[in-house]
């Protein structure tokens, strides 16, 4: 029998996989695309109740499986939201509805897109489906990502800090507390889609509780409310 190479390939970081189909590409209002990450958030939180029978059954190694997944559906559920912001905003600045950032002038394009731009004329669904294409492959969820996609579409990441995480009686800079809080989450959810849930360094499960993803969800749901108030103020 032919032997066959079981070696895994390297993984690439911050990639996905690419979109081959031909739909065409939609620019949802800013209600619509918070509309998405609402339901995307309702379907996580119904897992409680499975994890919550688990455990009533004293099957705790399945709920915290439950709880992993709620995990990852979370960050897909951010990262989604992300997506559809950029596309949203880079095509308001496009359209002159949105001031252009620094960053949005310095977007490099290929001198085929520029033939169609050219051929284009009026219409502007070329630039849709450029947006797409050029970010559909990032992952948007560490707090380096989340800052460049803020900068880019001319949000302040230091409002969005001082909204969510600020508190009187902490001497932490409410910025630290978001990139720590954006950045262990994207751990977590790394450890889980990535290496079965095991950590690296000991092999053992990266335990997650209950209590682990009612936090998460209301941060992330705090971070997604405080942007979109921003983008309806850019409007």
């Amino acid at each position: 029998m032919e032997e066959r190479n079981l070696e895994l390939m390297p993984r690439r970081e911050e990639t996905r996989e690419k979109d081959t189909g031909n739909t065409n590409v939609i620019k949802f209002r800013l209600d619509e695309i918070e509309s998405h990450y609402n339901e995307n958030l309702e379907y996580i939180i119904a897992q409680f109740r499975i994890a919550d029978e688990l455990v009533q059954d004293e099957r705790i190694e399945d709920a915290r499986n439950v709880w992993r997944s709620q995990i990852v559906f979370l960050e897909s559920a951010f990262d989604f939201y992300l997506h559809e912001l950029t596309k949203y905003g880079l095509s308001e600045m496009f359209t002159g509805n949105w001031d252009k950032t620094e960053k949005y002038s310095n977007l490099s394009v290929k001198m085929s897109i520029v033939d169609t731009a050219l051929n284009a004329r009026e219409d502007t669904e070329w630039f849709l489906d450029f947006v797409n294409s050029f970010f559909r492959e990032t992952t948007m969820m560490s707090f380096k990502s989340v800052k460049d996609q803020m900068n880019l579409l001319g949000i302040e990441i230091q409002h969005i800090a001082d909204v969510v995480f600020y508190d009187s009686n902490s001497r932490v800079k409410t910025k630290d507390r978001l990139e720590e809080c954006l950045d262990d989450l994207y751990k977590i959810r790394n450890i889980i889609a990535h290496q079965s849930g095991r950590r690296h360094s000991d092999a053992q499960r990266e335990d997650v509780t209950k209590g682990m993803v009612e936090q998460h969800i209301e941060e992330i749901s705090s971070i997604v409310q405080t942007i979109q108030e921003c983008a309806k103020l850019k409007g």
